[in-house]
């Protein structure tokens, strides 16, 4: 998919709804069919999609399945490999890693590792967002969309505030990491972080601090790419090279310089903005 035929935009969501969603998006394009499939990183965000286009296709270990048009994909631990079946047009809610659980009312560990439609979790959200396809401009549909999203907040359970912050401490976290010592920081038992972590996220504190260690290692090498992957190892946090190669080949099946030199546009969408 050439830079021609592709566009995607990050759009800043009101104000009512920050507390759980991090950002909009936008992505249009016209792909090439017989390109290979695209991988999705893990980015330790849940997204809700709406697909005005053609259905997608995900490939896995199981076989092909058709992707509904408007859905939830929740906390990923590995890579998914989807592909487009004709042109692109979709938009997408990014939520905070803690955000998407409380706002749909449901355990963020419920829908780890799934794609599942919209249907199955807000049967109101998705019969509104299921009508946007007829507003007449862009700016009425981000407008709809933000309508919809904000009147669901009537529905949607508080976040506790603990969360956000762990968070950001795993984030910063580049010496070695342990749950212990994340819980002894909030002053609260291993036992309570993890199930804050299973409820709230959807991932355990050491499945996201993989997930932000890997995705800085490839915005490091985006920012820098005459580093070598040692180099680049070592300021994400890892051991070395070879923990890092490790590392990528069960998130992605592949080492971080096999994907980013095949990376698309598409997959690149959905790698972090992290600052390395």
């Amino acid at each position: 998919m050439s830079e021609e035929t592709f566009h995607y935009i990050e759009l800043v969501p009101p104000r009512a709804l920050t507390p759980f969603v991090r950002c909009l998006w936008r992505m249009r394009g016209v792909p090439d069919l017989g390109a290979p499939p695209d991988p999705i990183i893990p980015d330790g965000c849940a997204e809700l999609v709406v697909n005005l286009g053609d259905a997608f296709v995900r490939h896995s270990h199981d076989g092909s399945h058709r992707q509904p048009l408007r859905l939830i994909a929740g906390q990923i631990t590995r890579a998914v490999t989807v592909q487009p079946s004709g042109v692109i047009d979709l938009w997408g809610v990014r939520f905070h890693p803690w955000g998407a659980g409380p706002f749909l009312g449901f355990s963020g560990a419920e829908l780890r590792d799934c794609l599942t439609s919209l249907a199955e979790v807000a049967v109101p959200l998705e019969r509104e967002l299921s009508m946007i396809a007829d507003e007449s401009s862009e700016s009425a549909r981000f407008d709809t969309i933000c309508g919809h999203l904000t009147r669901q907040l009537g529905r949607a359970r508080g976040v506790d505030s603990r969360v956000p912050t762990l968070i950001a401490v795993i984030e910063a976290v580049r010496e070695p990491f342990t749950v212990r010592g994340l819980a002894r920081y909030a002053g609260l038992g291993v036992r309570r972080v993890q199930a804050l972590f299973r409820d709230e996220v959807g991932l355990s504190p050491k499945q996201l601090h993989r997930i932000h260690r890997y995705q800085r290692a490839l915005a490091i090498h985006r920012a820098e790419p005459r580093l070598t992957w040692s180099a680049i190892a070592s300021r994400a946090g890892y051991h070395d090279h070879s923990h890092l190669n490790h590392d990528s080949r069960d998130i992605v099946g592949r080492t971080p310089a096999e994907l980013l030199g095949a990376s698309s546009k598409f997959t690149e969408a959905f790698l972090s903005d992290e600052k390395p």
